[in-house]
């Protein structure tokens, strides 16, 4: 998992132990089978990191452990007992009982005998550990989704299936002379006869080894290839089956062959390196990495699992139902549109338990009954492409929470009736009764209704961070880098609680006006889930701005920002100022040398064709504040005195003839400077004229001017704005471009800048 816990369980308090998560880097396990005693024993060693909380680390193992070392020195395996987790059987885990430091690292070494595990034994397949005259062996492991503590935990020390990493088998079988098979999907090395070692990738969790010891003699194999058309990748096909199985194997490959190709064309590349193995076992079906065990009718489900369920995995077990309701969606076509009866009883498909140990069998038809309510809302294709989106983003990296399915189905289709789907048929929810009242603040004036008559493009409630520091004064984003949103939501005194709600996030790229739900929000930038709030009750929600989205440099920020939940969505068609789940920050902060300029592109929208004018609020009369476009005219006509932008001679580098392509471009003359990421300055004069070539500037007034769009068209202009030559350092000087209507004088759009005088020329920001 490489130390990043978005998807861990949290520190739990048992039995007077503070029970902390830990991050397996690798497990490697020696295993023998002794033919003349029938046993089996096994010496495995973990090696961990501490989570980001000191405390007892838990992990699970459902064998008896006889002995223990924890970091070389013997440990009492007393002190690694299970103890109470979730609720029900088989839901208990181990704990170390030696209290251990945030991100240290250690080793947990374990003995015991191998036996049929203290596991939840039902279902069609069982484990096994069994002997047969000659002596013949039959070992397997058997996974299971629907029985508890069914995981690689039932014969190997483990961590619950939020974790990865790489797994290493020694395995012998002692005192016979019987040839033996191992089917595996991990990488076989044959050390000797009837010995092995066999590897799984660091991406490996608790639920990806499939392994089978059989006599050879009890079974028969056949190969083939698939070359595949996405990756490119040539795959050997195994097929097994017990011997004497009518199951025809060489068209089984056929068949695997055919469903690895369309997987790949409708979903992505083939994540399981270059082999696909399944065993044919007669009956049920359990899916691997690049593997099964199955029957010949639930091969298509377990063979697209390698994809969605074993290549993009769930997070944990109450997470398990989404990747049997889509397989099962997929199994039936994936083009089949139900919309959803709200009026039928709830379906809690996730119940939020991280302690959860098994998947509910309602997965199957209550979960592809919700992706076909999704397709209803979305249509099938366009939810088809959805999911193709998130498994190659994501498959192969963090398993994904139910939480994250949500919002990533949110941020592309931008359909509040998502939202209302996974409150009530994936968390289980009722509806509220009385609705929530979720907002967040145009202004700090702002009481939280509808309506607001101020200004309002400048959130309190709105900001983003550089850094994941908890900081709540709103930074300029920094590009080539991860960022981070943040929104202060709140629910009114007097409204009924919000069980579900989703915060949305857009960075726009530019600073505009008249903003627009739900056209302007979405796709949304970044989309988080949250729970519980109270009536009365304020919680920051926070969302990570990935760094391959962060605007290029060149590009202005602005972040508008929705909260979503069932009964309480903003209205379409509505702007900021008219819904109080609604809200920007159109701000830009720039470190500027007194005497020095900036020009912020601004797009002026008129998307209630009604005439317009602006004006300008400044904090400090001595800001000079102008208007720069490419029309004279245009200014003329609101009453404005235009001058040319440049009215002194260009430097001799922009004069230069540039550098011509073939195709007819030319080449700028000098790099953009690190200030024009988010506004273009006067230090970087080429950047100015590249934006804005042959421009006029006037000078804006206080008073309002008849500048305005269009009705129902974009009007892109510069707010030009100047640093006094004698501003002091550490002040903020502030400027409002306001749009109102001129009929009513209502305030319908606005954006801010605040500079921040500098002591040097180099000395500015880079956001």
């Amino acid at each position: 998992m490489a130390g990043n816990w978005e998807v861990a369980p949290p520190p739990k308090t048992v039995d007077g132990l503070l029970a902390v998560p830990i991050d397996i880097s690798s497990i490697t396990a020696s295993i023998v089978f002794d033919g003349a005693s029938a046993s089996g024993s096994a010496d495995a060693t973990l090696t961990y990191t501490v989570g980001p909380t000191s405390g007892n680390p838990f992990f699970d193992l459902r064998q008896s452990v006889s002995q223990a070392w924890l970091d070389g020195t013997p440990f009492p395996a007393a002190k690694l007992a299970h103890h109470a987790f979730g609720t029900g059987s088989f839901t208990d885990l181990r704990v170390i009982e030696s209290g251990q430091s945030a991100g240290s690292v250690h080793t947990l070494r374990v003995r015991y005998p191998l036996a049929v595990p203290d596991s939840q034994l039902s279902g069609s397949y069982l484990p096994r550990i069994e002997w047969a005259p000659g002596p013949r062996l039959t070992f397997t492991l058997a996974l299971s989704d629907l029985n508890r503590a069914r995981y690689l935990e039932a014969w190997l020390p483990a961590n619950l299936q939020f974790d990865q990493y790489s797994i290493d088998l020694n395995i012998r079988i002692d005192n016979t002379a019987v040839p033996h098979s191992v089917i595996t999907n991990g990488s076989v090395t044959e050390l000797a006869a009837r010995h092995w070692t066999v590897a799984f990738p660091a991406r490996s969790s608790s639920v990806s080894p499939l392994l089978e010891i059989r006599a050879s003699d009890t079974v028969e194999r056949t190969t083939g290839t698939a070359l595949l058309p996405v990756s490119g990748k040539t795959v050997t096909i195994e097929a097994w089956r017990p011997a004497g199985s009518a199951v025809d194997l060489a068209a089984q490959i056929a068949a695997i062959r055919t469903l690895l190709v369309d997987n790949e064309n409708g979903y992505g590349g083939y994540l399981h390196d270059d082999r696909y193995v399944a065993y044919f076992t007669g009956s049920g079906g359990m899916e691997y990495e690049g593997g099964t065990t199955t029957s010949a009718d639930a091969l298509l489900h377990e063979t697209f699992h390698s994809w969605f369920a074993r290549g993009l995995k769930p997070a944990d077990q109450s997470d398990g139902w989404w990747d049997e309701g889509f397989t099962t969606f997929h199994d039936d076509g994936a083009n089949d549109a139900v919309p959803l009866d709200f009026t039928a009883p709830p379906v809690a498909l996730c119940s939020r338990d991280p302690w959860q140990r098994h998947t509910p069998t309602a997965s199957y038809v209550s979960g592809s009954a919700l992706f076909r309510g999704l397709a209803a809302i979305t249509g099938a294709g366009p939810l088809n492409t959805h999911m193709r989106s998130l498994y190659k983003s994501q498959a192969g990296g963090l398993p994904l929470s139910t939480e994250r399915l949500e919002e990533h189905l949110v941020a592309r289709s931008g359909d509040v009736r998502v939202v209302h789907a996974f409150h009530r048929f994936v968390y289980g929810l009722p509806d509220p009764i009385p609705a929530p009242a979720l907002w967040l603040r145009d202004d700090i004036a702002d009481p939280g209704a509808d309506n607001w008559a101020g200004a309002f493009w400048d959130s309190p409630d709105l900001w983003v961070r550089t850094a994941d520091d908890g900081g709540t004064i709103h930074q300029n984003p920094e590009y080539g880098q991860d960022n981070w949103f943040h929104a202060r939501v709140r629910n009114r005194a007097g409204a009924g609680a919000a069980a579900h709600f989703v915060v949305t996030f857009r960075a726009t790229g530019y600073a505009g006006t008249e903003f627009v739900f739900p056209a302007d929000f979405f796709e949304a930038t970044a989309v988080k889930a949250e729970f519980d709030l109270a009536p009365g009750e304020t919680r920051v929600v926070k969302a990570r701005w990935p760094e391959a989205s962060v605007p290029a440099p060149g590009s202005h920020t602005c972040v508008v920002a929705s909260v979503l939940s069932r009964f309480d969505d903003p209205a379409a068609g509505g702007h900021v100022w008219q819904a109080r789940n609604l809200a920007q920050k159109n701000l830009t902060v720039v470190d500027l040398v007194p005497g020095e300029y900036v020009v912020v592109p601004v797009v002026l929208t008129n998307r209630l064709g009604e005439k317009q004018l602006v004006h300008v609020r400044r904090s400090d009369p001595g800001l000079r504040v102008a208007v720069v476009h490419r029309s004279a005219e245009l200014l003329n006509n609101a009453g404005l005195a235009p001058r040319p932008l440049v009215e002194y001679p260009v430097r001799s580098r922009v004069q230069e003839a540039p550098t011509q392509f073939d195709c007819g471009g030319v080449a700028p003359s000098a790099p953009v400077a690190p200030l024009a990421r988010a506004v273009l300055a006067s230090a970087d004069l080429d950047a100015v004229l590249r934006r804005f070539p042959d421009a006029w500037q006037a000078e804006l007034p206080d008073e309002p001017v008849p500048l305005g769009a269009a009705p129902f068209s974009p009007l892109v202009v510069g707010l030009k704005v100047e640093l006094p030559e004698g501003a002091e350092p550490g002040h903020g000087h502030r400027v409002d471009l306001v749009q109102r209507r001129v009929d009513t004088g209502r305030i319908i759009g606005g954006v801010a800048v605040i500079l921040n005088a500098s002591t040097l020329s180099g000395d500015r920001d880079e956001g």
